[in-house]
């Protein structure tokens, strides 16, 4: 059973769910709002063969609230800070939504401390369509608690259990904070970032996210890596279908194996 911990580190004290013992590091971003808990149903299954470390990030969870602005780059600096309070070295990092942004900004910013990355349903938006849809999202991030049918839609499906969790994290973060997340990911440059990035990368999409369109900048940024279209996934494969997720992170971790 993944099991809590806290650690002090230059962005706070962090929160953090851990579990089992591999060799190889597997760090899990969740996406903005969320917590740890958003990795509950795959992070015992992923233990059996990684060492597995799911965050609060800084202002999310039980982890430090936040006091000031956070961009994506900063809080790609905060995963290099939790690492070394864990006394981690290299890790693999999956990371969903805002996490995939971070994951990109580990890529671009502090490739040698990444064996390999799983940026999932990553936002890539133009200006245009970040001022177009901020009214909606200025909405969804400024009232934490959410009905069954405002979330039910976002998911395979939405037990009593999911309900309850998507809304005492959000309740956690707050609207304050989820609202910076969002304008931390109108700023930041994905674009430019992409192709900076020189880490093994497998890019994850779900091909009922809302993220899907943003697959060809990838393609186009950075086209060697393997992208992966999750079929019957929204924004949350993690949640939709774990069980493939975990198929997919394990298929490239074999080739990390054999390379050490």
């Amino acid at each position: 059973m993944a099991k809590d911990g806290f650690v002090a580190t230059s962005h706070g004290r962090i929160h953090y769910l851990e579990a089992g013992s591999g060799r190889h590091t597997l760090i899990l971003l969740h996406s903005n709002g969320g917590s740890a808990y958003e990795f509950e149903d795959m992070i015992d299954d992923m233990g059996a063969s990684w060492h597995v470390l799911a965050w609060d990030m800084p202002g999310h969870g039980d982890s430090e609230p936040i006091t000031k602005h956070y961009s994506v780059e900063a809080y790609a600096d905060a995963v290099v800070a939790f690492m070394d309070a864990l006394g981690v070295q290299t890790a693999s990092v999956l990371g969903s939504s805002i996490g995939g942004a971070i994951c990109v900004a580990l890529g671009a910013r502090h490739a040698d401390r990444i064996d390999i990355l799983f940026p999932t349903e990553t936002p890539t938006r133009s200006n245009d369509v970040w001022t177009n849809s901020w009214p909606t999202i200025e909405k969804n991030y400024c009232n934490p608690v959410q009905t069954f049918d405002q979330v039910a839609p976002r998911f395979r499906h939405v037990t009593p259990h999911h309900m309850d969790r998507w809304n005492v994290d959000r309740q956690k973060a707050g609207a304050w904070t989820m609202l910076d997340v969002m304008w931390a990911l109108r700023e930041y440059d994905v674009f430019a970032d992409i192709p900076r990035i020189t880490t093994q990368t497998c890019v994850i999409f779900g091909d009922k996210g809302p993220t899907i369109a943003g697959v060809d900048n990838f393609r186009t940024g950075l086209p060697a890596a393997p992208g992966v279209i999750m079929k019957d996934c929204g924004h949350f494969p993690m949640n939709d279908d774990p069980a493939e997720l975990a198929r997919i992170i394990n298929g490239q971790k074999a080739g990390l194996a054999k390379a050490s």
